[in-house]
C-alpha cells in the first residue's frame, strides 16, 4: 500500500513558446498555474513516527520552488527554457527531490485552458 501526502500551490508566470505550432504563443503570454505535489511514505515514517513528514517543512520546500516561480518570465529560469507545462512539471519534480523530499507524483494545471500534465514514479 502507497501512502501519500500533498502540498498545493498556485502561480502566475508569462511565458512563450517557439517550439509548437501555435503561432500566438511566440508571443510573451501569462498563466495562472495550479500546482499539487505528493510526496510518499517510503520510509514507512507513519509507522516510526506517526506522520509521513511535518506539513510545516513540506511548506518552507514548495514556498522556495513558488518564489522561484511567480510573476517571473519562465523562459528566464535556468532548466525550464523552454516553458511547457511538461518541463514545468519535470523542473518542480527534480528540484524538489533534490531538496531530499520522496516525491511520487507532481500535476500541475493551467485551470483556465483545461490543460494539465502530470508527472508520476
Amino acid at each position: 500500500m502507497l501512502s501519500m501526502i500533498s502540498k498545493s500551490f498556485t502561480f502566475e508566470a508569462a511565458h512563450k513558446l517557439s517550439n509548437t505550432k501555435n503561432n500566438e504563443n511566440n508571443n510573451i503570454h501569462g498563466h495562472s498555474f495550479s500546482v499539487e505535489v505528493f510526496i510518499s511514505d517510503i520510509n514507512n515514517n507513519i509507522k516510526l513516527k506517526g506522520l509521513i513528514l511535518d506539513f510545516s517543512i513540506f511548506k518552507n520546500k514548495i514556498d522556495n520552488i513558488k518564489n522561484m516561480l511567480d510573476h517571473s518570465f519562465l523562459n528566464d529560469i535556468e532548466g525550464i527554457e523552454y516553458p511547457t507545462l511538461e518541463n514545468i512539471g519535470y523542473w518542480i519534480f527534480h528540484r524538489l527531490e533534490k531538496d531530499n523530499l520522496t516525491i511520487c507524483k507532481v500535476i500541475i494545471q493551467r485551470k483556465s485552458c483545461g490543460e494539465s500534465f502530470t508527472l508520476s514514479k
